[in-house]
């Protein structure tokens, strides 16, 4: 369940600008993919734990102050939940790490004599494609979850 595979450190790349943009693209993805992951994991496990604090204080007639005071942990984790939304944070890193990740391998994997302008152009689209689809689903998302949406006939 806890168990993840660590995302190596790239070597530095000098001398190919357009492979450097693409693992700090990779690196942000993979750094905001687990800092959600284990923001998610956090506030989870603490509604959890707050929900059941509840009922077990309730449950054992504990004072009305400390009943109250679980019980605010509560809500305040379902608002802190809501308003941060780590859970749609993590799921579109990943989402945006593995689909950037097979194209810089694929450039990777070339030779360097074949790394030309067009291979090049290749990995730029996908950089530019990813970045542009997660921002899209990022807006589709807060669209769709905001009252009074304003994002047009037909869209969530």
């Amino acid at each position: 369940m806890f168990i993840r595979r660590r995302t190596p450190i790239e070597p530095p790349v000098h001398d190919d600008p357009v492979l450097a943009y693409a693992l700090r693209d990779l690196a942000w993805y993979a750094r905001t993919r687990d800092n959600a992951r284990r923001w998610h994991w956090t506030v989870e496990l603490g509604a959890l734990l707050a929900g059941a604090s509840t009922v077990v204080a309730a449950g054992i007639q504990a004072p009305a102050a400390v009943t109250a005071t679980v019980a605010g942990v509560a809500v305040f984790i379902g608002g802190f939940r809501q308003v941060f939304n780590h859970t749609e944070r993590y799921v579109l890193a990943a989402e945006s790490w593995s689909r950037l990740r097979p194209a810089v391998e694929r450039y990777r994997l070339l030779p360097e004599d074949q790394r030309d302008a067009e291979a090049r152009r290749v990995l730029v689209e996908a950089i530019e494609a990813v970045s542009a689809t997660e921002i899209q689903n990022w807006a589709v998302h807060r669209r769709g979850t905001r009252a009074g949406s304003d994002a047009g006939p037909g869209v969530m």
